[in-house]
């Protein structure tokens, strides 16, 4: 009798993000693009802003306006099989 041993090859992901325009610089009321594309490994992207935390979107690019100025805090938890990893960055929101 042969066995045959399956062993999962699974990797954990790498989450990252980039906005446009670059993260120093966004204003209030200004369109926003969030962009998971520099993330490794990711199988779903799950965003999560400040503003609604039970509004998420499930795409890699995102496009976001603040109506308010402040800090701000944005979440990415992406996702490969059974593996996840999360970034979180803390955007100050300029008039």
């Amino acid at each position: 009798m042969i066995v045959l041993t399956v062993q999962s090859c699974s990797k954990t992901p790498i989450a990252c993000f980039s906005t446009t325009p670059s993260m120093d610089s966004i204003h209030r009321n200004q369109p926003v693009i969030f962009n998971a594309g520099c993330s490794a490994l990711a199988d779903s992207y799950n965003w999560q802003f400040y503003d609604n935390p039970d509004s998420i979107a499930f795409t890699q690019i995102v496009t976001k306006v603040f109506a308010d100025t402040g800090t701000v805090n944005v979440y990415l938890l992406v996702t490969a099989g059974g593996n996840y990893a999360g970034e979180t960055q803390n955007i100050k929101v300029l008039p």
